[in-house]
């Protein structure tokens, strides 16, 4: 702790005995420190703002930005909005980076749930872009807009602005379009990941996270690590997850960003509470909860509605009612997504329910299913029929028994009366609870009809639409497997005609008796022999169609391993030309190989030999 306290007040020190300000390097200071260590680039951001007045409009914009950008990085989005505002006023004569701020101050409305003003921003920074025909920028801001709508949960909109992105980023060889590329396919990944898509997320996500780490991006890898690790958990790989997990929470605690270390730590939470560790959960939970409630994060209702889950389940509900305040007196309460609310109100119903609050659980139950309904179309799995059952039994329950102290009060009543009045009045009560009993089963009847109705419709086109989806997911895979299969034809090739031309000058050097040949010839013989080409091209093929050697041998076993290595070139579609350079043998050899294969799994046509290999 002194080491960090020496560290931050070494600038200071130097600041304070230099009378001259070098607004330069305290620039260069800023940039070194914002991503990395935001606390101690703000030591030099206070520098910058003390000298406002020394410096040029453009460079007291810059620094208003990073003012935005840091409290982004520390989860104090209001502040960072105050400053992202700052910065466009300041850059008005300069469209370029104006664009830029209205993209960071979309971010930071963003972050508070407010998609609307953010996507407004977004649209200001498009039409700039688009006026300096900036393709970068443009793709850019189509990454932006995904990450909107995938928080509305519009995953078709949210897909389609990607790929405008991705195809504009993938054409340059430039390295910030690399870096926007990876960023803008991780969001993919979070995308495939809501469709349940987990394989195909995984494996972009550990696409991404390497060249983040590489580029040294490390919030971005930080939060990527939270998703992916989020993502294991599907696939029941919780070791791997958890591991993911506590780098990305440990990591973060660097930005000092409160919402996303409690993020971390409520995913943790989570993996405990499906094994079944309650006490580890809890205090995983805690920890979550208690670092992200003094922020205005969209989040803190999602982690108290699932720490109040942990708490009813382990039979806490007093301590759950604590939670329930701190949520519903949370000023940003109308800003949270709506799945989290509607989460949030039925386990909060629970909770009620237990504490023998039926009143408030009743209103909470009502509120799950008027959100329940404004979702359902956007929503996979529909669960308002269970709610909108629960809800009705429990109201009929309290209707039941408030009719019977009503009519047991009105037996006491009528009791001094004659006898005569006594039975008209009994008969009087009957009839009427017997009228309004049928006639409240009648429409509870009638309104259930029309919500299976509704219901079913809905259903029909959630299913139309998600095989749409599968249907868009599974030809942009089969596009990314395709370039990886052309890319690795491409290498092979390469591979090929380098071992051609090694044993091209190996065989011009036979001829020659002198020592100095022979020593060439031996050591350009040694590199293929250490080179293992054909390991690199396996490792690499196995990654493009994984299933492809197994797939083959059990279908045929009589075929050898080098008979299956063999195919597998075939898979890439290479001429015989292309495979007897590759494997140094003639071609003849190639076309007696394929002859011998054909002839080991009783195929005599070659058209239909190639179909069984490609549909593998």
């Amino acid at each position: 702790m002194m080491k960090k306290v020496i560290f931050l007040l070494i600038p200071m020190g130097i600041f304070a005995q230099n009378k001259s300000f070098d607004a330069a390097k305290t620039q260069e200071r800023i940039t070194q420190y914002i991503f990395s260590k935001p606390d101690s680039a703000r030591i030099y951001l206070d520098i910058m703002l003390k000298n406002n007045h020394l410096l040029h409009d453009t460079v007291v914009a810059k620094n208003y930005n990073n003012f935005g950008v840091y409290y982004s990085l520390t989860a104090k989005h209001d502040s960072a909005k105050i400053f992202f505002n700052k910065a466009v006023s300041k850059y008005a004569k300069y469209p370029k980076n104006k664009a830029g701020s209205f993209i960071n101050l979309s971010i930071a409305h963003r972050n508070t749930g407010d998609y609307k003003t953010s996507l407004e921003y977004l649209d200001d920074a498009l039409k700039i872009y688009e006026s300096l025909d900036n393709e970068r920028g443009k793709a850019i801001v189509y990454g932006e807009m995904a990450s909107n709508y995938a928080y509305m949960i519009d995953n078709k909109s949210a897909t389609r602005y990607l790929l405008k992105g991705i195809e504009i980023l993938s054409k340059s060889d430039d390295k910030t379009d690399r870096k926007n590329l990876v960023v803008q396919k991780q969001k993919l990944a979070n995308i495939y990941f809501k469709l349940e898509n987990f394989k195909f997320a995984i494996d972009l996500y550990e696409e991404c996270l390497p060249a983040m780490k590489e580029v040294k991006d490390l919030k971005n890898y930080y939060l990527t690590l939270i998703n992916y690790g989020d993502c294991l958990t599907y696939v029941k790989d919780n070791t791997k997850a958890k591991k993911a997990l506590m780098e990305a929470a440990k990591g973060l605690e660097d930005f000092h960003n409160a919402e996303f270390i409690s993020l971390a730590y409520s995913k943790l939470g989570k993996i405990a509470l499906h094994e079944k560790k309650y006490d580890l959960s809890g205090f995983y939970y805690k920890k979550a909860f208690d670092g992200i409630k003094n922020t205005d994060s969209f989040r803190f209702m999602l982690i108290g509605a699932e720490y109040i889950q942990l708490l009813n389940q382990i039979g806490d509900f007093e301590k759950a009612l604590g939670i329930i305040k701190l949520v519903e007196n949370s000023p940003n309460r109308k800003t949270f997504n709506a799945e989290d609310q509607m989460f949030f109100y039925e386990v909060s119903a629970v909770t009620f329910k237990n504490t023998n609050i039926k009143d408030k659980g009743i209103e909470a139950l009502e509120k799950a299913i008027i959100i329940k309904d404004s979702l359902a179309k956007a929503h996979k799995e529909s669960t308002t029929e269970e709610l909108q059952a629960k809800f009705q039994t429990q109201t009929q329950q309290e209707k039941n028994l408030f009719l019977k102290q009503k009519n047991e009060l009105l037996s006491q009543k009528v009791s001094a009366q004659r006898r005569n009045y006594i039975l008209i009045g009994s008969g009087i009560v009957v009839i009427c609870a017997l009228g309004f009993a049928i006639s409240r089963a009648y429409w509870l009847k009638h309104k259930l009809e029309k919500a299976k109705l509704r219901e079913a419709e809905i259903e029909k086109m959630n299913l139309l639409e998600r095989n749409a989806y599968k249907k868009r997911i599974t030809e942009d895979q089969q596009q990314i497997i395709q370039l990886r299969e052309q890319e690795l034809t491409s290498i092979t090739l390469q591979l090929a005609n380098l071992q051609d031309q090694i044993s091209s000058i190996i065989e011009n050097e036979s001829s020659g008796t002198d020592s100095k040949s022979n020593s060439v010839k031996s050591s350009l013989q040694q590199i293929i022999k250490q080179k293992d080409y054909w390991k690199e091209f396996s490792i690499k093929f196995g990654q493009i169609h994984p299933n492809f050697n197994d797939k083959l041998q059990e279908r045929f076993p009589v075929l050898t391993k080098n008979d299956i290595n063999f195919c597998s070139l075939l898979k890439l579609n290479l001429s015989n030309k292309e495979i007897a350079t590759l494997l140094q043998i003639s071609h003849e050899s190639v076309i007696t190989k394929k002859y011998r294969i054909k002839k080991k799994i009783n195929i005599q046509d070659d058209n239909e030999f190639q179909k069984i290999i490609s549909e593998i």
